[in-house]
């Protein structure tokens, strides 16, 4: 079997789950649709003190939300390699003769879809709440695809620490430890105009405030092509750390 036809099989083996239980995607949007709710009725008031009404408040913060999502989904990517661990496919793996490469793009493919799944639905609910989609046929793409390309961002350290860790619950403490914080300081909340500081100067190197940034730039007439970049560049950083947990384990 080739390495594209291997990939294909792995995401697909990720995905069945969902396509005979689609249920499970509402109700792992469960979380996303609460934040979404509470924070455009808490945070409306602020946005009307500044001038702004709750449906620009709810255009704001859904791009954070879908983020968020992305985020919670990548973290817990690292689950299903700790279940193919427990269930000896991992070893597996290890002792194919294929690229680590190939097993870790499977994944990725696997969130990546699952991710613009989310993504879709979210922003149908958010429909009724006032948002509207960027303008033109590629901003909306783009729009679409930043959430998901972090959430593979997350997905490839997650596994890193599962396959270091080997246990379930140190792999959510480190995961959630590393990145939950990110999330507050950042501008994805209030934009940074309106925020402290000491929490500005935190989100230039923040990565969540990148995605944050690059999501919210579909809006306008050109895209924040270098917080694009160093997305991309935090995707190939990713994968190669999680390559090297693989080969730590396969020695």
């Amino acid at each position: 079997m080739n390495n594209i036809s291997l990939i294909l099989l792995l995401s697909k083996k990720r995905l069945i789950p969902l396509i005979k239980n689609p249920i499970g995607i509402l109700i792992s949007m469960f979380q996303p649709l609460i934040f979404l709710v509470l924070f455009g009725q808490i945070f409306s008031t602020v946005f009307s003190a500044t001038g702004l009404d709750n449906t620009n408040y709810v255009a704001y913060i859904l791009p954070w939300i879908l983020i968020m999502n992305a985020l919670f989904g990548g973290i817990y990517l690292g689950m299903s390699t700790l279940d193919d661990m427990r269930e000896g496919i991992f070893n597996r793996y290890l002792i194919a003769p294929k690229s680590n490469l190939v097993f870790i793009t499977g994944d990725l493919i696997y969130i990546f879809i699952f991710q613009m799944i989310q993504c879709l639905l979210l922003i149908v609910i958010g429909f009724f709440m006032g948002f509207k989609l960027p303008t033109g046929i590629v901003h909306p793409i783009v729009f679409l695809i930043t959430p998901a390309l972090f959430s593979c961002v997350i997905g490839s350290i997650s596994i890193g620490i599962a396959v270091l860790t080997k246990k379930h619950s140190t792999m959510i403490t480190v995961m959630q430890f590393l990145f939950f914080p990110l999330i507050f300081l950042s501008s994805a909340f209030m934009p940074s105009d309106l925020l402290p500081k000491w929490i500005n100067i935190i989100s230039q190197i923040n990565p969540v405030d990148w995605v944050v940034r690059a999501s919210q730039s579909t809006f306008n007439d050109s895209l924040a092509i270098d917080y694009y970049l160093l997305i991309v560049l935090s995707l190939f950083m990713a994968v190669f750390f999680c390559k090297f947990t693989y080969d730590v384990q396969r020695k």
